[in-house]
């Protein structure tokens, strides 16, 4: 099937499908563009969450596996998968034998230094897993290293005042580990998501270096106060426990992360706090680390013990290879989703793909300006499109997404509005050009803002289906399908062969009646 040039494939984070309007951000906002183009234009629903994007059955979706199943054309394998398996064996590939391991205790128990390990206290295996932390505190321990702890908590993949009872589970773990302490907790808030502000850095930087901030004897019976107080696990301020003094020169540091995109403003700060303007002197360390590969500028600096993610061919690869031009756009917040994830990590640009990233606004208002850097993203595109220089261009819309992380209903209906209002140029200039514009979610969220057995926020991804929409110069009936067929379903638009690899197929059909969702 030959298509209409451009394609414009409009990625929605957090944009799912929900019937019920209570706590439904997506069904409150007013999106006259969007509801235009779903109801004239061929649409159906996708899978997006599960073992339709490589998670386990069940298992809500979440930027990573949208992403790289976008991308690979097929579901691909998470690296909590991969890494699990390392953690769980005894033999060469475990990793308890992982080389870079063992340079972390050759270089640090000469010295007499700690390890520390930075990493989220949660099970839920996306911003990482507190049986990462757990496993590397006992190997560490049992090497006769001092080991340091401090418990990232989360209340965003988890229930929001949950971590009490994982971080209960975790010290029972490490009870027989002689050499491993709590040395902190603070919520993730501060410098380990990507929503973290200067101010909050800061602060987690002047507890963990300068032991600038309260002790606490009972770091649970601490959690139990921050939640009288009206305090989600994620906001959590940083309180020091038992004996720590703060991080020591020969000490390392080691980022126990899943998310390539996490604890760059903590790690950064701690390894660099002359750049980060909050010292006139740097501490020298015997090391930093990370459990998975971070994004630039980290990822060269800070070594890893695995990759975050790696898959060929990927999507950009079979249009680069096909001789044909593509554009990328996204902005810094969730540059990594499309850098990283969706390019199966390849490291750099292929032949005639271009990608831009736009700078998000400072996040500490973002409830207030919820089109976060939406305008200037629009704006690249629309002019790209002037230019008629590109084959496809994906443009990547994560407003729905970081606000709907925030709980806040009110400023996440204000972020899909302010798409909304994007779309409608961007259709407008496709129309004039004769191109094609998909409308793809990408994983739930902002579709289910209210705990339906609480009635509090609800901040977690979602396992709902999301909409896919074809509008413009194509004319094809759409089957329904999953994140995994996106890929094929481009290719086929664009006159494309569909790499092998891909198990995705097309959703297309060379008809003119429409399958509605």
């Amino acid at each position: 099937m030959s298509g209409v040039r451009p394609i414009v494939l409009a990625l929605l984070d957090g944009w799912g499908v929900r019937a019920e309007r209570e706590g439904n951000a997506v069904a409150l906002a007013r999106t006259p563009i969007y509801d235009r183009l779903a109801a004239t234009s061929p649409r159906t629903l996708l899978d997006a969450s599960g073992a339709a994007v490589g998670l386990a059955p069940g298992k809500p979706g979440h930027a990573q596996a949208a992403y790289a199943t976008l991308g690979a054309g097929r579901p691909v394998e998470p690296p909590l998968a991969r890494i699990n398996r390392a953690f769980q064996s005894d033999g060469p590939g475990g990793i308890a034998s992982h080389p870079v391991l063992k340079q972390i205790v050759s270089r640090v128990r000469p010295l007499g230094g700690a390890v520390h390990l930075i990493g989220a206290m949660t099970p839920s295996g996306i911003a990482g897993h507190q049986n990462h932390l757990a496993v590397l505190a006992a190997l560490l321990s049992h090497e006769g290293v001092k080991v340091r702890v401090h418990a990232v908590m989360d209340g965003i993949d988890t229930d929001p005042q949950g971590g009490i009872e994982h971080l209960r589970e975790f010290l029972d773990d490490i009870a027989g580990a002689e050499n491993a302490e709590l040395g902190s907790v603070f919520g993730r808030s501060f410098g380990f998501d990507e929503l973290s502000d200067p101010a909050a850095t800061a602060k987690v930087w002047r507890a963990l270096t300068e032991a600038d901030a309260p002790y606490t004897e009972y770091p649970t019976a601490y959690l139990d106060e921050c939640y009288r107080k009206g305090l989600d696990d994620d906001r959590v301020p940083p309180a020091l426990v038992s004996s720590f003094r703060g991080i020591r020169p020969d000490d390392a540091l080691l980022l126990v992360n899943l998310q390539p995109d996490h604890g760059h403003a903590l790690l950064g700060a701690l390894a660099d706090p002359v750049a980060a303007g909050l010292s006139q002197k740097a501490l020298p360390l015997s090391g930093v680390y990370s459990l998975v590969r971070l994004t630039p500028p980290l990822g060269g600096s800070v070594e890893p013990l695995f990759e975050a993610i790696e898959f060929r061919p990927s999507l950009a690869e079979a249009l680069s290879r096909s001789g044909l031009r593509q554009l990328t756009l996204t902005e810094s917040i969730a540059e990594a989703n499309l850098w990283t994830f969706a390019r199966g990590g390849a490291p750099a640009l292929l032949p005639g793909e271009n990608v831009l990233v736009t700078d998000t606004p400072p996040l500490a208002q973002a409830e207030k300006r919820p089109e976060l850097a939406a305008a200037a993203l629009a704006s690249e595109l629309l002019s790209a499109l002037k230019t008629g220089e590109h084959d496809l261009i994906t443009a990547s819309f994560c407003n729905a997404a970081v606000l709907g992380r925030t709980g806040n209903l009110r400023a996440t209906v204000g972020a899909i509005e302010a798409i909304d209002k994007y779309l409608g140029k961007i259709a407008a200039q496709i129309g004039k050009r004769g191109g094609t514009l998909i409308l793809c979610g990408t994983y739930g969220k902002a579709e289910q803002m209210l705990d339906p057995a609480t009635g509090a926020a609800c901040r977690r991804t979602t396992a709902a289906p999301v909409p896919f929409v074809v509008a413009g110069g194509t004319k094809v009936s759409l089957a329904g399908g999953t994140l995994a067929d996106v890929a094929p379903t481009i290719l086929d638009l664009l006159g494309v062969e569909v790499p092998g690899e891909m198990s995705g197929r097309s959703l297309a059909a060379e008809r003119t009646d429409k399958v509605s969702a």
